[in-house]
């Protein structure tokens, strides 16, 4: 019984400390972007990707750990899939910070500033789904965290609609448009892949029930 405990606990913090990197990651994003100065992109985009290789590091560390294992407190492919979809996230925020340097954008399109806070709060809330993922059986637990993570992702999908096509509407110079868009979308793809990750748990959370 202690054995799977320890077990248990390696596995679920795994979880929770690899969201972290994505945590930090949109913190960095965000403030990197809080009064937006070109010059400074690549200097962000660095800090970004050194976060995001530390996570890479560190999901090759469970990964090694997790095949020696005999006993896993959930199934074992469970594991890594999981583990993939929170790379997958982090690796969605690292591509922002990548994209805005080599594209050398000379300003943010308006109103971005609402994207990055509603990707900062689905993250967060992913974060606190991990740090509950202890009573992944206990469906009245996590079941309204992950509806709190996937409510922000249509908030996002949302802001997305209206603020392009707002573009569309006030904008006549097509490569601003574009620009703009692309940016919206990236921050979109962040969500989109807090969605993904919570899927997961989900189907994790009723094999487990």
């Amino acid at each position: 019984m202690f054995f799977k405990k320890k077990n248990n606990n390696y596995f679920y913090d795994s979880f929770k400390e690899l969201c972290k990197y994505a945590v930090d990651e949109i913190n960095i994003l965000s403030e990197g972007l809080t009064n937006f100065d070109n010059s400074k992109l690549l200097d962000l985009k660095i800090k970004i990707h050194q976060v995001e290789h530390s996570a890479d590091k560190k999901k090759k560390e469970i990964e090694e750990k997790l095949a020696k294992e005999f006993i896993t407190p959930i199934d074992r492919e469970d594991i890594f899939v999981l583990l993939d979809k929170i790379d997958d996230l982090s690796d969605s925020i690292d591509e922002i910070s990548y994209k805005l340097y080599i594209r050398n954008y000379k300003e943010l399109p308006f109103k971005v500033e609402l994207f990055i806070e509603k990707s900062k709060e689905a993250i967060l809330a992913l974060y606190d789904v991990f740090e509950n993922f202890s009573d992944i059986n206990k469906k009245d637990i996590i079941e309204p965290k992950i509806q709190k993570v996937l409510n922000l992702e249509e908030a996002v999908d949302k802001l997305y609609e209206f603020y392009v096509h707002k573009l569309y509407l006030d904008l006549h110079d097509y490569e601003n448009i574009r620009l703009g868009e692309r940016v919206y979308s990236y921050f979109e793809y962040v969500t989109d892949k807090c969605r993904d990750v919570c899927k997961t748990v989900l189907i994790i959370m009723y094999k487990n029930l």
